[in-house]
């Protein structure tokens, strides 16, 4: 070999050395690039979805706490209206028995739970009866009261929170100013304790850290507040929040969602709010951020290092590929040489390949080629998410891995049209596994062609599992499993609204336990929580599948029947009342027996002369009906039902 052949070949291959290293180090920035793209969008993708996630578990808790809180202080205002319908029809205008009074609004008061004062005063603010009976008072320096003389609407006002005056608790004030003809007379007023909302937000499902609170309107004082495991719960009447929040609700009054650190303890939360129906008060869910994001750091930490391993493959692979080309160069002096440098570059890229595949091999996440809607390439880790021995997927149409035609279609619908758009997609799809049992997977896809897609696939089926059960927590009983109040009003008014023959009525059956307080108070709580479950089991098993039993609290209980034809709901009721009656045989063999005193409001009939002509009962306006009509049963001897709005009375089980 000559100097200049050998100069020559020194040159080519010095050059070549240069051309490698120059697209090793292209090669490696790629992939860099391209997986931490990768990793950015899975893990944008899934912190949206924990957002969503936090977002709908606080919307939820805040929709059952203000259907809650606006039906007890609507049963406060029912109760406050029938009183003052009893005042006026049992004298001239303004009532002047002392006696009679008195122990009506005693009455009254033990219908009302939270509520720690009735009081009635005169049109100079001088408090003449009351229950608990107090001395006299005055509250004609009180706001409410003065905004009371210059009220001239139909709708209670609602103050506070203040200090009550007798107890020296803090307070919300419900008002109904009286008129006669016109005149300001006096008014009707109500105090409930602030300290009954937080021992309502003590029934929802709130973990550490979460926060239910209440809230006035316009000028967000502090009414109610409840933080499981927080040592600062704020303090009644102040307006400390945050900028978020007031901005917020600002724009949006009536409802919302916002993330921000509060202020009363410093707690990062993702909070829904809602404005409670028909009062000016807006309560506020706030869902803890470390319950809902600690799964996302770990999903970050793992995919991470799934693509820190993957990069640093590449590396390695790029490494052994310039040190071969460096050795190459010391080795011009042969042909011979320089032909088994070529069969050793040859030998590090079949290592850079097989390295290549033990990443996508990986047992974390499964990955697969899709062409053409068939499997053309998987991973173990997918093979083992299905239950699939190795090589048993290969050439398989997608459509085998869907448990029914439905979800095949379903991702051929809303995954498809985003890769034909270069776009990437994420969905929750369910998965049909060898031996047919189906799992929840969360695919992310990305286009590689027109026709080629590449998929990871994570299984999320116990993920799954724990949001159903949060949700059918928060929408069921958890003594007796029946739908709970929240729940009850989404299915009345979905009967409701249900097309009906013009004959076709829906009725709201309010039922109260007769002698269940005996029971619990004389064998024990464990004996009346079991005596519910069986009698709410009895009254299920007496209805159509379209109508709905609901356990609202205590030994209260709702049934919704319809459409059906007219008075039909009556022999349904007959059946519901004689499964209560019939005796109940406890765990230990004791045999106990109740009734129930029943209310109905019937949608169409008696109601909706209260009802506007173009428009039908809400379902609040019906139950609110059936709970009065049941409390003039009880009044009235128990072990009976009345219909709303109507002086028929019949004895229960009676047609």
């Amino acid at each position: 070999m000559s100097t200049t052949t050998a100069q020559n070949l020194v040159d080519r291959v010095a050059g070549k050395r240069r051309r490698l290293l120059r697209g090793l180090v292209l090669a490696n920035l790629a992939v860099a690039l391209l997986l931490g793209g990768l990793v950015l969008a899975v893990l944008v993708s899934s912190k949206r979805a924990y957002e969503s996630r936090a977002r709908d578990m606080a919307e939820r808790l805040v929709s059952i706490a203000q259907l809650n809180i606006a039906s007890e202080l609507s049963q406060v205002d029912a109760v406050m209206r029938a009183t003052l319908d009893d005042l006026q029809r049992r004298g001239d205008g303004w009532p002047s028995e002392d006696a009679r009074v008195q122990q009506l609004l005693a009455d009254r008061l033990r219908l009302l739970q939270g509520v720690e004062s009735l009081q009635l005063a005169d049109a100079q603010g001088q408090v003449r009866w009351g229950a608990p009976a107090r001395e006299a008072a005055r509250i004609d320096d009180r706001e409410f009261f003065q905004q009371a003389v210059v009220h001239g609407g139909g709708q209670a006002l609602l103050a506070g929170p203040l200090r009550s005056g007798s107890s020296g608790r803090w307070v919300l004030v419900v008002v109904r100013p009286i008129r006669l003809e016109g005149r300001f007379v006096g008014t009707l007023h109500a105090t409930l304790g602030v300290g009954h909302f937080e021992q309502l937000f003590s029934h929802y499902d709130l973990s550490a850290r979460d926060a239910m609170t209440l809230r006035t309107q316009g000028d967000l004082r502090l009414v109610a507040r409840r933080s499981p495991g927080s040592g600062l719960q704020g303090e009644v009447g102040a307006t400390q929040v945050s900028q978020m929040l007031r901005d917020t609700v600002s724009r949006f009054p009536g409802s919302g969602s916002y993330i921000s650190q509060v202020p009363i303890d410093g707690e990062l939360r993702t909070t829904a709010y809602r404005a409670v129906s028909g009062w000016p008060l807006v309560v506020f869910a706030g869902v803890n951020h470390e319950r809902f994001f600690q799964p996302w750091r770990h999903q970050v930490l793992s995919v991470s290092l799934v693509a820190a391993l993957a990069w640093s493959l590449t590396a390695a692979a790029a490494v052994a590929v310039y040190r071969f080309a460096l050795r190459e160069a010391g080795a011009m002096q042969s042909i011979a040489a320089h032909v088994l440098q070529q069969q050793q570059s040859q030998h590090r890229i079949s290592e850079l390949l097989q390295e290549q595949a033990a990443m996508l091999n990986n047992d974390l996440v499964g990955m697969i080629k899709v062409q053409g809607r068939v499997l053309t390439w998987k991973n173990r880790a997918f093979e083992r998410m299905l239950g699939y021995r190795a090589g048993e997927l290969e050439g398989r149409p997608m459509r085998e891995l869907y448990p029914d035609q439905e979800e095949f279609d379903r991702v051929g619908r809303e995954a498809y049209p985003h890769l034909a758009r270069g776009s990437n997609c994420r969905l929750q799809v369910r998965m049909r596994c060898k031996n047919g049992q189906s799992i929840w997977v969360d695919l992310n896809g990305m286009p590689l062609s027109e026709t080629e897609s590449f998929w990871m696939a994570l299984d999320v089926t116990a993920t799954r599992q724990v949001h159903e059960t949060l949700q059918h927590a928060a929408f069921h009983d958890v003594l007796t499993q029946l739908p709970n109040r929240a729940l009850l009003l989404q299915r009345l008014q979905h009967s409701l609204a249900q097309p009906r023959r013009p004959a076709d009525e829906v009725a709201v059956c309010y039922l109260d336990l007769d002698g269940f307080k005996a029971v619990n108070d004389a064998l024990g709580h464990d004996a009346g929580d079991a005596l519910l479950v069986q009698l709410a089991r009895r009254m299920a098993g007496q209805l159509r599948e379209e109508d709905t039993v609901a356990r609202i609290g205590g030994d209260e209980f709702v049934v919704v029947l319809g459409p059906m034809p007219a008075d039909d709901w009556r022999r349904v009721l007959d059946r519901v009342a004689a499964a209560i009656n019939q005796p109940v045989t406890l765990g230990d063999g004791r045999i106990v027996r109740v009734g129930a005193s029943v209310g109905v409001a019937v949608a169409g009939e008696v109601l909706a002369h209260d009802a506007a002509p173009d428009r039908a009962p809400r379902p609040a306006e019906l139950l609110s009906r059936a709970d009065q009509a049941m409390l003039a049963a009880k009044r009235e001897g128990k072990g009976r039902w009345r219909l709303a709005d109507s002086a028929l009375t019949e004895a229960a089980g009676q047609g």
